[in-house]
């Protein structure tokens, strides 16, 4: 029997993401409490992050539900948009024209809204019908996980602080001077402030505007590895 929990893009854009939140927590009870590091205990953990990691999803969408997110590949087909040359831009028009009779207005491009929603339309097309283009779906992985990141970039802020909490409250019957003067807790703390600063720093929308915009190139690119039956 073949049991499949998370196909890859749920395991790189998704999982992956829960998991980067959560390790400073684990990290800091496996160094700082023996009963955690058991086999038991990781059969446990494991469980519950699958499980855990469906209600991070849910959390994801109802923070995101009032985001608007840009439609950058549908942008980049309008006719007064300047990301792609004309030339290319119009190879792309043809293309989608001859792909299904419903792309007949990308004979006649315009700036008006018919259009544009029409670039909107055609971009859904192209995503649902390039999923076993290996690039494309390479980079709509990458930018899916940074999305993910840049979305729950909160969340994995608070699991960090706890993390550091976690350690301070285990280590409280020690005095500061002992605190300082052990290998372990100096180098779960410096962990658990890298996650701090790897989450204010590392996730910004400057990195997630370069991985859109390379995602956009790429799912566009792919109509010319497309027959024009689709």
């Amino acid at each position: 029997m073949n049991i499949k929990i998370f196909d890859v893009y749920n395991i790189r854009a998704r999982l992956s993401v829960y998991i980067i939140i959560i390790a400073p927590v684990i990290l800091t009870l496996y160094a700082m409490y023996e009963p955690v590091r058991s086999l038991s205990f990781s059969v446990v953990f494991i469980a519950i992050l699958c499980a855990f990691s469906n209600y991070l999803f849910a959390l994801q969408r109802y923070i995101q539900k009032d985001k608007i997110y840009g439609n950058t590949t549908a942008k980049y087909l309008y006719l007064e948009d300047d990301h792609i040359n004309a030339c290319t831009k119009k190879r792309y028009y043809r293309k989608l024209s001859l792909m299904d009779e419903g792309f007949s207005i990308f004979d006649t491009p315009t700036n008006s809204n018919e259009f544009k929603e029409a670039c909107a339309s055609a971009i859904q097309w192209l995503r649902n019908n390039t999923r076993e283009n290996r690039i494309v779906q390479e980079e709509n992985m990458l930018w899916g996980f940074y999305k993910n990141l840049l979305s729950l970039k909160i969340i994995g802020i608070i699991f960090s602080i706890i993390a550091i909490t976690i350690l301070i409250i285990i280590s409280l019957p020690i005095d500061m001077k002992e605190f300082f003067y052990s290998s372990i807790n100096m180098g779960v703390l410096i962990i658990d402030i890298s996650s701090v600063l790897f989450w204010i720093l590392g996730v910004n929308k400057k990195i997630y505007t370069v991985l859109d915009k390379k995602y956009a190139y790429a799912l566009l690119g792919a109509l010319d590895t497309m027959s024009n039956n689709g």
